[in-house]
């Protein structure tokens, strides 16, 4: 799950082909996993920083990934990743939630 700083509501990651590996039954997503509409869902709501509908605008890979764990060459997503949206300064969009079970 997804969430960015300026909009009102989460939205979900996108993973249309997987890379083949799992920790937990749960699919890894790599850094390269950041096209719009493809990976980036089209909104998060509103938003609040624009006062208008969220239109997600990103060009660039996520940042933070676990650098010594690679997928397809890329390092993997981490719940500490996050990627810019280019609309505004304090569009940070992240991981809210990484989907994987805590025991």
């Amino acid at each position: 799950m997804l969430e960015c700083e300026c909009g009102s509501n989460p939205n979900l990651l996108n993973l249309p082909t997987c890379h083949g590996a799992y920790i937990q039954g749960q699919p890894l997503m790599n850094v390269a996993d950041s096209k719009p509409v493809v990976n980036i869902p089209v909104t998060f709501g509103v938003c609040e920083a624009l006062d208008a509908p969220c239109e997600p605008q990103v060009n660039m890979e996520w940042m933070n990934g676990k650098a010594d764990v690679l997928i397809d060459g890329k390092p993997v997503l981490t719940s500490d990743s996050y990627i810019m949206c280019m609309k505004h300064a304090n569009g940070v969009i992240y991981i809210a939630d990484d989907g994987q079970k805590k025991e």
